[in-house]
């Protein structure tokens, strides 16, 4: 409009092209807008899905698969987009009012478990104490395998602890039961019966051989005796070593 000297013509033309460039661009610009109006319409209709579900796992106690849900949650958040400005922010502290719900509980649900499981290894720990000292199956193994299952019935009782505390007490634990199977053990080998027969069939042969010997002598068989003799020694050697095995076991 503050140009001048320009014949009208020429301005008619001139103008016309600058109006169709114009219209041009407020089309676009138009459609550009409504675009994103649509986009954020879509982006406020997903994020009220979105709120939806978060406001119905927010009384969940199924705390590791729902803090999952809350994590996927959020990666669907993000990707949907913003919301019209006026809307965004509402939608915003509607969802995290949701996650903060079930995150509270959550951590007073773990602190209280926290509390429970330290108390029970404090339970475990006194009951070990008490049992390494009292039972002993050297002394008694009718009295131990006794104690040591009402000592495995408190201890399932008593429940979890810390997972930090868990190798350490079950160690202990086995270490019981094991001095209890190697006084076992070691009492079977003692009174193995196999290992008692095979000592009493050699004695037992080592008297046959004695008996062939002194009747071969009677008969004037002295160098039958003599062998008879010498195979007997060997048995009877044979015999104490056994016995000998029997009573250091």
């Amino acid at each position: 409009k503050t140009i001048k000297g320009i014949d009208r013509k020429t301005d008619d033309a001139l103008w016309k092209r600058y109006a169709k460039a114009r219209d041009a661009f407020n089309r676009r610009r138009g459609a550009h807008f409504a675009e994103l109006d649509r986009e954020r319409a879509g982006a406020k209709a997903r994020k009220e899905e979105l709120i939806v579900r978060a406001e119905e796992l927010s009384s969940s106690t199924d705390w590791g698969t729902t803090s999952a849900k809350f994590r996927e949650l959020l990666v669907e958040w993000k990707a949907a987009g913003r919301a019209p400005r006026d809307a965004d922010d509402a939608l915003w502290h509607r969802f995290k009012a949701a996650q903060d719900v079930f995150f509270a509980a959550r951590n007073s649900a773990t602190s209280e478990r926290d509390n429970e499981y330290a108390a029970n290894a404090s339970a475990k720990i006194a009951l070990l104490e008490e049992a390494e000292k009292t039972i002993d199956p050297v002394t008694d193994m009718d009295a131990a395998r006794r104690d040591f299952r009402a000592f495995r019935d408190k201890w399932d009782e008593i429940g979890k602890v810390p997972r930090e505390q868990m190798g350490s007490l079950e160690g202990r634990a086995r270490a019981l039961e094991k001095r209890i199977r190697d006084a076992e053990d070691a009492q079977w080998q003692r009174t193995d019966p196999e290992a008692e027969a095979r000592a009493a069939q050699f004695a037992d042969r080592a008297a046959q051989l004695e008996e062939q010997a002194r009747k071969a002598e009677e008969r004037g068989k002295a160098k039958d005796a003599a062998k008879l003799r010498e195979q007997a020694a060997q048995w009877q050697e044979w015999a104490q070593a056994a016995a000998s095995a029997i009573a250091d076991r």
